[in-house]
């Protein structure tokens, strides 16, 4: 079992006065889940599956880097196509997308964002 790894880097402007979630959807009938941390201080956030995680205030965020790691298992055999959507409320982007593919059957490919809140 083989592991990938894709780096990006995501600017996001955050509405100061509004309180932003984030929502993380694995995609392609794929399973897995994620882990937070603020880039500051490593401090873990949240681990597991994420829906409507509370970040706090837009003005909060502003300035700082939340690393998400997002981990997918491939295990549809009908697709080795891996896709992981980042929904963020209050924010724009409001969401990103990223798609990519895993080179063997069963093999896990990891997203590794850093989001720039600004």
């Amino acid at each position: 079992m083989a592991d990938n790894v894709r780096n990006e880097i995501v600017n996001t402007l955050a509405d100061s006065n509004a309180s932003v979630s984030l929502t993380i959807t694995i995609g392609n009938a794929q399973i897995g889940g994620s882990i937070i941390r603020r880039k500051d201080t490593d401090e873990i956030i949240f681990k597991g599956a994420v829906e409507k995680l509370q970040l706090g205030l837009g003005s909060e965020l502003k300035g700082k880097t939340l690393n998400i790691k997002t981990r997918v298992l491939d295990v549809n055999d009908q697709t080795n196509g891996v896709v992981v959507t980042y929904f963020f409320q209050s924010c724009i982007p409001a969401a990103t997308m990223f798609d990519d593919k895993v080179i063997n059957e069963g093999d896990v490919f990891t997203f590794d964002v850093d989001f720039n809140f600004n």
